[in-house]
């Protein structure tokens, strides 16, 4: 049902459940939309006007239409009663005991998801909102011993496998909704109140992320490379209030003082042409704009002292194009960008002569990819490099889409390494660094 529906795997326990049920949902709608379909058109063939010349005000006298929908009401009302309630209410009444699972507080606001992790001691830290900055987004008091150890992050949570999580959530200033996608939660937060939820992970970020390899081709992106046409300079000549911003400045303007007016670079818009004019500038160099962001360069080139101007692999942005045109050149050698960083490889690649040309877990950048083309090396394995992210499915605001943190679902022995790296980090430096603290003669003492 995953891949049919296009679902993201599954890493939840209660995850096979909820599939289940949308599997259910989808084949009911597909059977209602396929019966209801067949009968409208039954109707516009069966009551056609030239079957039908004179109305019939008495009209169909069957009842098969009035069973059908109590056919429909009946199946609806097995799958809320049957299927949704009882899964929602394990979900909100059945909460495993704190001590038996990891328990985390997460605050949303526009736009970003702070973390916050009890200590070793188990206790939350008292927070206030008066102590809330740029470096405190959660207000926690340092000072309140409960604090004191407290774990605190942004857009990053971290979690062990195969433990119930209970996560509390609340905002700070509008709704948020709180989404994993690949361990089927979503829960929108409120306002003024703090919202539990409880899941159990049973796979690792690593392991949805081998779910999800695939193959990429290399050859398919450097198939795509062709000579790409850059725009022409030519002179354009200056009157007050005219607007020609789709034009950009060949070069530096200056006063007979040598105050800049206008740099290269700039557009030629109201506001500039006026500067322009008021200089009496009658003419200046210019070109429109290329709007080539979105090729990369396949070839290095460079200035007449031989010095690289454009290196292979960059982008074509205005300034790129500005430094080719300077040198004379009309047309590049230039590809679409692949926009593949949002993946990384999942194995490592090495040149013809052995040498190491990415690693497993390297980002897909425009100068890999060059770089395996070069190699010989057709086809990568590919894989998201935040499979498990924290996405917010409500509109909260104009930054909406910066809203996205990272879930890393991990052993239980790479959570505790990360969890006592986040300690130690809140040691003060005199405490971690000092050698004259004596350890533990009896070893039973260790624990």
């Amino acid at each position: 049902m995953e891949q049919f529906l296009g679902l993201p795997p599954d890493g939840s326990a209660h995850g096979p459940a909820i599939d289940h049920l949308i599997g259910l949902v989808h084949w009911l709608m597909l059977v209602l939309f396929v019966g209801w379909g067949a009968f409208y058109i039954f109707t516009l063939i069966r009551f056609r006007k030239s079957r039908n010349p004179k109305a019939n005000y008495a009209g169909v006298k069957s009842h098969f239409s009035n069973y059908l929908e109590v056919g429909v009401l009946v199946i609806e009302v097995l799958l809320l009663v049957g299927f949704s309630i009882p899964l929602w209410s394990k979900r909100v009444d059945q909460f495993p005991p704190e001590k038996d699972a990891t328990v985390v507080k997460v605050v949303a606001e526009q736009f970003a998801w702070n973390i916050h992790y009890p200590g070793p001691d188990g206790k939350f830290g008292k927070t206030s909102p008066n102590l809330i900055d740029a470096d405190n987004p959660l207000g926690l008091d340092r000072n309140d011993p409960d604090a004191k150890d407290d774990i605190t992050s942004a857009n990053n949570l971290n979690l062990p496998v195969d433990k119930p999580v209970i996560v509390y959530l609340s905002t700070k200033d509008v709704i948020h909704s709180f989404n994993l996608p690949a361990y089927r939660v979503k829960q929108d937060v409120i306002p003024g109140m703090s919202i539990p939820l409880w899941f159990t992970p049973t796979k690792t970020t690593a392991a949805i992320q081998e779910e999800l390899r695939k193959k990429y081709s290399v050859l398919d992106v450097m198939k795509k490379i062709a000579k790409v046409s850059l725009p022409s300079m030519t002179k354009v000549a200056v009157k007050r209030g005219m607007n020609m911003d789709e034009q950009m400045m060949m070069q530096d303007v200056t006063d007979s003082s040598g105050t800049m007016i206008l740099a290269k670079g700039e557009h030629l818009d109201t506001t500039n042409t006026a500067k322009l004019a008021d200089a009496g500038v009658a003419e200046v160099s210019a070109r429109s704009m290329a709007n080539l962001e979105k090729f990369v360069t396949m070839e290095e080139y460079k200035d007449t002292a031989g010095a690289t101007l454009v290196a292979k692999g960059e982008a074509l942005t205005e300034e790129t194009v500005s430094k080719l045109m300077t040198v004379g050149m009309n047309d590049v050698s230039a590809r679409p960008a692949a926009n593949m960083d949002a993946f990384v490889v999942m194995e490592p690649y090495n040149d013809r002569s052995g040498s190491p040309l990415a690693a497993k877990g390297d980002a897909v950048s425009e100068e890999l990819l060059n770089k395996l083309a070069e190699a010989g090396v057709g086809e990568i394995d590919i894989a998201p490099a935040t499979p498990t992210e924290i996405a917010c499915a409500q509109l909260c605001g104009l930054g909406h889409f910066r809203m996205r943190g990272y879930m890393t679902v991990q052993s239980p022995e790479e959570f505790k390494q990360w969890f006592d790296q986040q300690e130690a980090a809140l040691l003060p430096q005199s405490t971690s660094t000092d050698s004259t603290v004596a350890a533990p003669t009896d070893s039973s003492a260790v624990k």
